[in-house]
């Protein structure tokens, strides 16, 4: 179970600094402190996802509005409709939101949706692919996460389905992904503007994979030098 938790914490940290579409927090924004409000008051009751159908039942006609409109929900939220991860992530955070039932989606109220992000990718291709992201403009941002891990959608005129929960998003899979796409197969169609955006993301994923790689071997080596050094004085004093 702690190591569930450890995962789900890391993943909401790294994703946290995922920036999003500007749209995307000003349709939010008027109802940005009474979501605040909900959040904070599920927090400080323990919500847990067994708990989250009672507390929205608990909530008045105008908190469950807000919940609503926050989520850019179409219809009014039927608490008894909808499954425990459901109404759990009603009350999350967009980065907090997650797949927890394992069944290769998030459910988000009644809808069910793709992660902004495989939760089967490792740290490291997790903070390199966040960074990258965040280094393109908008609209690159964008097609990226729309093309880069599909689950059931269309692609072009073609279908794709797989269950993300069958993949790890390591760095070979994500290059294998991504020359999926630059190299299409006979009778397949990219459009100029997918092929660069990709071509772009693919040189400065590799640069920011390699670059915190090795931060992270340096920082392990600072470490592992200084328990060296303090473990020696210590047998030295002996």
């Amino acid at each position: 179970m702690s190591t569930i938790i450890n995962s789900y914490e890391s993943h909401v940290s790294i994703l946290k600094d995922l920036k999003m579409a500007d749209s995307f927090y000003e349709v939010r924004e008027p109802y940005k402190d009474a979501f605040e409000e909900i959040y904070n008051k599920a927090k400080d009751e323990n919500v847990t996802m067994t708990s989250a159908k009672d507390f929205l039942n608990s909530l008045s006609k105008d908190d469950l509005s807000t919940l609503q409109n926050y989520t850019l929900l179409v219809d009014e939220i039927n608490v008894s409709s909808l499954n425990d991860e459901g109404a759990y992530n009603l009350l999350l955070h967009h980065y907090e939101k997650y797949d927890f039932n394992n069944d290769g989606f998030v459910s988000n109220g009644i809808g069910k949706g793709s992660e902004l992000m495989p939760k089967n990718m490792p740290n490291l291709e997790k903070e390199a692919f966040v960074k990258t992201l965040n280094e393109m403009n908008e609209k690159d941002r964008f097609m990226t996460l729309a093309f880069a891990f599909p689950l059931k959608i269309e692609i072009e005129g073609v279908t794709t389905s797989s269950n993300a929960n069958d993949i790890i998003y390591d760095l070979q899979e994500i290059m294998d992904r991504i020359d999926r796409i630059l190299n299409p197969l006979p009778g397949e169609v990219r459009s100029s503007e997918l092929l660069s955006t990709f071509e772009l993301f693919k040189d400065m994923f590799t640069k920011n994979y390699d670059e915190i790689s090795d931060q992270k071997e340096k920082m392990n080596s600072d470490i592992n030098n200084s328990a060296y050094l303090t473990k020696a004085r210590i047998n030295s004093d002996v």
